[in-house]
């Protein structure tokens, strides 16, 4: 999954989405010292304000441009703890194995259509992770309640190829911007416990996308 083949590397930081909030129970598996990796960070909305908390924090993303921002927006926070962030592919992170106590990915792999690059990554995740560490992951899920997604997952499925996906469109020039993936729960379960994870929690909730449309979520901790 390189830059070139992944359109989220190229896209403006205004069109990314960021609705999703960080539960709170992530703070039940955190210690003042543990080190935390925030894949897929975007423009730091996680990152910093968990920097702030005294948190040290890497934030890894494939957009460069998100990743300045980011940046810039550490500077203008009383971070007592500077983030890190660096350009990376979330299939090959550029970390020794064993180096953090949490792993983050807040709407990430909604934006990872390749099943397979999914399952890397899920990887990736638990060989840097710390034996006990854990990964906190927040995503969207399948709406098929919903008139509006009912008819995207059906009417996009010769464009996205997998059920349960979604195209979105840039609204300048009508070109497709992105396919987006909604999870079932299973699809979420087996992709952790066939990775190396097991599952701590599994909280089924309701996200509002940018739009202000409500969406199946789920927040779910696994246990390397």
């Amino acid at each position: 999954m390189s830059k070139q083949t992944n359109p989220w590397g190229g896209l403006e930081v205004k069109s990314i989405p960021a609705t999703i909030k960080l539960d709170p129970i992530i703070y039940n598996y955190t210690s003042p010292k543990c080190k935390i990796l925030d894949i897929g960070c975007s423009a730091g909305n996680t990152s910093v304000p968990l920097a702030s908390q005294g948190f040290s924090v890497t934030g890894i993303d494939i957009n460069g441009e998100a990743l300045k921002m980011a940046a810039s927006f550490s500077k203008t926070n009383d971070c007592s703890q500077i983030p890190l962030f660096a350009q990376s592919d979330a299939t090959h992170l550029p970390f020794q194995k064993e180096t953090f106590n949490i792993a983050i990915m807040q709407a990430f792999l909604t934006t990872v259509i390749s099943k397979e690059d999914r399952r890397k990554i899920i990887r990736e995740a638990c060989r840097v992770l710390k034996p006990g560490g854990h990964l906190y992951l927040a995503d969207f899920g399948q709406t098929w309640y919903s008139k509006i997604y009912r008819e995207r997952y059906i009417n996009d499925l010769p464009i996205t190829k997998e059920e349960g996906s979604i195209a979105a469109y840039d609204e300048v020039t009508g070109e497709l911007a992105y396919i987006a993936h909604h999870f079932t729960e299973k699809e979420l379960v087996l992709l952790l416990v066939e990775n190396g994870f097991e599952l701590d929690l599994f909280k089924r909730d309701e996200f509002v996308t940018r739009t202000g449309n409500l969406v199946n979520g789920f927040v779910v901790l696994g246990n390397k």
